[in-house]
C-alpha cells in the first residue's frame, strides 16, 4: 500500500469517528422515566401559552433539580424551552417540547411492563 491509500484511509477513518460521535450527542438528551410526565405537561402549558402552567412546571423542574431527578443535560433542555416560552417565543417552545419529547425511547422496564400486560 502506497503512502497515499494510507493518507486516504487515515482521512476516511477520522471523518466516521467524528460523524459518529457527533451524531451520538446530537439531538435533544434522554430524559428520566420519571420526567416524562413533565415533558407532556410542558406542552400543555405551552400549547395554550399559559404562563401560569408554565411556572407550574418551573416549580416541579425546581424541585426535582434539588432532589437530584433531573441530569445536567434534562435540566439543560428544559430551560432552554422555558426561556423560549418566557421570552414570548410560545410556538418556538413548543416545536422544541416535542422535538424533546419524540426523542425520548422507553426503558428495558418500561418495554418489560407492556409485555406482560399483553401476555
Amino acid at each position: 500500500m502506497n503512502d497515499r491509500s494510507k493518507v486516504a484511509q487515515v482521512r476516511i477513518a477520522v471523518v466516521c469517528a467524528v460523524l459518529v460521535l457527533c451524531g451520538a450527542g446530537c439531538g435533544p438528551p434522554r430524559a428520566a422515566p420519571q420526567n416524562l410526565s413533565l415533558i407532556a405537561s410542558l406542552r400543555t402549558a405551552l400549547s395554550a401559552q399559559n404562563q401560569e402552567w408554565l411556572e407550574q412546571n418551573v416549580k416541579i423542574l425546581e424541585q426535582r433539580r434539588d432532589a437530584g431527578q433531573v441530569s445536567d443535560q434534562e435540566l439543560a433542555e428544559f430551560q432552554s424551552i422555558v426561556d423560549k416560552a418566557r421570552a414570548g417565543q410560545w410556538k418556538e417552545a413548543e416545536a422544541q417540547a416535542i422535538a424533546f419529547q419524540k426523542a425520548q425511547r422507553p426503558t428495558r422496564e418500561q418495554v418489560e411492563r407492556v409485555a406482560r400486560t399483553r401476555s
